[in-house]
């Protein structure tokens, strides 16, 4: 059985409430809290941006390559990030660079709580907090197969009555022994996800030496496979042409593993990713054309 969550404890609990208290003091409103996955404490700095949150409260980005946006924690720490996006699926997925200062000042982990705000005059203040209870994700409850029994009378329909076995009925022992035989039905794992472009986190069965690429599938499908850290990506497409455009959009390069990025794909929405010019690649500390473009918070081009 599966480890339940760990409860935060009291003393997590009132160090998040005396850093939003010193958000509030400060006379900023919290408009975004990102909770830290594994990619996001790996120490690569890059944590995914919601879309929506992206393009209402930073600059409006035209190239991918992305602007610096300046911002203060709550001890009056000073950073500047690289705000950047990608292209999958024809849509927008942002991504901001070089928080690793910033999980370090406020020694954050994974399940540690990013915490963005916004003053009055737009300036972006960022902190860390300690999960809280309100942070902890509840496992979905595990289906349980058709037929395995559980609680009657409480809501729930009661069993169908069966007919009667038949005697020597043809081919009942040889059924049987199949639903018993492990693999004796196609599992739901044996099938491709639709061929959508979509990138969706996939078990890594290879450790981290499973390369990036592009490699013909099953029924003349084509996958990309991006290696972030150990942790696998993988997107369908009709033809080599297609697959290898959004391999090369994607920023990968065949039989690499790429440096991680945050987030993963479920239920057909990106949530993590890098592109074209950020995969693999690691700013050298030189501000790039558009420093005195920091965040304005309307979406407007400064």
């Amino acid at each position: 059985m599966a480890d339940a969550p760990q409860i935060p404890s009291e003393e997590n609990e009132r160090a998040a409430a005396a850093i939003l208290q010193q958000i509030a003091d400060l006379g900023a409103t919290v408009f975004f809290e990102k909770p830290l996955t594994a990619s996001d404490a790996s120490g690569s700095g890059r944590v995914v941006i919601p879309k929506a949150i992206a393009e209402q409260y930073f600059p409006r980005l035209e190239q991918p390559s992305g602007l610096p946006v300046r911002a203060v924690d709550t001890r009056g720490y000073e950073y500047t990030f690289k705000f950047r996006f990608w292209i999958n699926n024809q849509s927008r997925m942002y991504l901001l660079e070089g928080a690793g200062e910033l999980h370090r000042q406020f020694t954050m982990s994974v399940g540690d709580v990013m915490v963005f705000a916004q003053k009055q005059d737009r300036t972006l203040v960022v902190a860390g907090r300690p999960a809280t209870k309100n942070d902890v994700i509840r496992k979905a409850p595990v289906k349980r197969p058709a037929g395995a029994g559980g609680d009657r009378g409480k809501g729930g329909r009661e069993p169908r009555s069966r007919a009667p076995k038949q005697p020597g009925a043809p081919g009942s022992d040889a059924a049987r022994r199949k639903r018993a035989k492990p693999g004796g039905y196609a599992s739901t794992l044996d099938a491709e996800p639709a061929v959508d472009g979509i990138f969706r986190a996939v078990p890594n069965t290879g450790g981290t030496g499973t390369p990036s690429g592009v490699a013909p599938g099953k029924a003349g499908r084509w996958v990309v496979t991006l290696n972030l850290a150990g942790e696998l990506y993988q997107a369908y497409f009709d033809t080599q042409e297609d697959a290898g455009e959004a391999f090369h959009a994607a920023g990968g390069v065949a039989g690499k593993e790429e440096a991680p990025v945050g987030g993963v794909v479920m239920g057909g929405t990106l949530l993590g990713g890098h592109g074209h010019g950020v995969l693999g690649h690691h700013d050298d500390g030189d501000d790039d054309k558009g420093d005195d473009d920091m965040m304005d918070g309307d979406g407007d081009d400064d």
